[in-house]
């Protein structure tokens, strides 16, 4: 089985784009340069956690995804009404209650 090599830079380039910011954008609301963004895209600078949260948060991601530790996506649903979200997330809990009847099949 061949693996595919994970380039970090190139995931939060994509990720990045994927949300229509610049780099000037991202540099703005995490609070560094412009040159800093560009280090974290071309692998020469690492990103701090702190950093790395923000960087989540703008681009409707998790940190696993940014890490490439699953292969799921989030659904935010933080833009819809308070009643929406109410009736999203008791319907998450109530299909995890019923899944878990047949996890032990």
């Amino acid at each position: 089985m061949e693996r595919e090599v994970y380039d970090f830079g190139s995931r939060l380039k994509s990720l990045r784009e994927d949300a229509n910011l610049t780099q000037q954008a991202v540099a703005g609301k995490l609070g560094v340069t412009v040159g800093t963004i560009k280090k974290y895209e071309n692998n020469t600078l690492l990103p701090p956690i702190d950093k790395l949260e923000t960087m989540a948060i703008l681009y409707r991601t998790s940190l696993d995804h940014i890490r490439n530790l699953d292969n799921r996506r989030c659904i935010y649903i933080d833009d819809l009404p308070v009643a929406q979200q109410d009736f999203i997330m008791e319907m998450v809990e109530k299909l995890k209650f019923e899944l878990k009847k047949y996890g032990n099949r």
